[in-house]
């Protein structure tokens, strides 16, 4: 089974691909972050990550695609309704690719991974890298956050 984590952002977008095998085992095929130019404009922008998901999809063939659900801070408004258009565009894509689309929230993916709800982000970092069996937490946090996505959904499935 091949899984696509995506943590979506229009600044950044984090990008992993994996290979789920026996017992909960997997592997990771593939890590990419999408990053776009603030100065480009939004359109652009998100036609970027659009077309660097669909060679990804395209390439890699997945059986799902898991994604943060939407989250937002009464503090910063814009940054939710910007993050909002990156999900859209893996919206669609799972769409338009016919891939199954799995959503979690933030607190669901730090329950699985840390078993806290209300885990920082890097204690998320820490125990993402150490159940993919890394030797050194990923640098990325974006590429952190997809893996902290698929570990979460490949927790649910019980494999």
């Amino acid at each position: 089974m091949v899984i696509v984590g995506v943590d979506p952002g229009v600044r950044v977008t984090g990008v992993v691909i994996v290979e789920a095998k026996s017992r909960g085992s997997f592997t990771i095929r593939h890590t990419e972050e999408i990053a776009t130019d603030v100065k480009t404009p939004l359109s652009e922008r998100l036609n970027c990550i659009f077309n660097h998901l669909s060679e990804i999809i395209l390439s890699f063939h997945p059986d799902t695609i898991v994604l943060e659900k939407l989250y937002s801070h009464y503090r910063h408004p814009a940054t939710s309704i910007l993050l909002g258009h990156a999900r859209g565009v893996v919206v669609l894509l799972s769409a338009q690719m016919k891939v199954p689309l799995i959503e979690y929230s933030a607190t669901q993916v730090k329950k699985a991974v840390t078993s806290s709800g209300t885990a920082s982000k890097e204690q998320v970092k820490k125990m993402v890298s150490y159940l993919s069996g890394l030797d050194e937490p990923l640098e990325s946090e974006h590429i952190s956050d997809a893996l902290a996505l698929v570990i979460t959904y490949l927790h649910s499935l019980n494999l």
